[in-house]
């Protein structure tokens, strides 16, 4: 029978290398939509107009207009997954439990 392969850190480093894990489970997918979210979004809009407009005062190239978008768009999505993640976490789940079990004790 066919198990799926599960990677599991152990030793003294675990806790260490699991925490690592979890950034990169952040990092990475929020990394990957500000890229996408950033070519979309300056596919339709160029970035020297839109800081005309919204910043008439600044000199600001096109270059530093598509870097403030990409990491604008980047701490969006961080934050998102970020979020994402406390809700997977195990114990965003053991609280959920936790708490079921105590409003089914108030409502018996």
């Amino acid at each position: 029978m066919n198990t799926p392969l599960r990677f599991v850190a152990v030793g003294p480093d675990a806790p260490r290398i699991m925490r690592l894990r979890r950034i990169g489970a952040i990092v990475w997918p929020s990394f990957f939509a500000a890229a996408v979210a950033t070519v979309v979004f300056f596919a339709i809009v160029d970035p020297a107009e839109l800081a005309d407009i919204t910043w008439p005062h600044l000199a600001v190239s096109r270059e530093l207009g598509y870097s403030i978008g990409f990491f604008m768009f980047w701490a969006c999505t961080l934050g998102s997954c970020a979020f994402t993640a406390l809700l997977l976490s195990e114990q965003a789940k053991r609280k959920c439990i936790e708490c079921q079990e105590e409003n089914v004790r108030r409502e018996t």
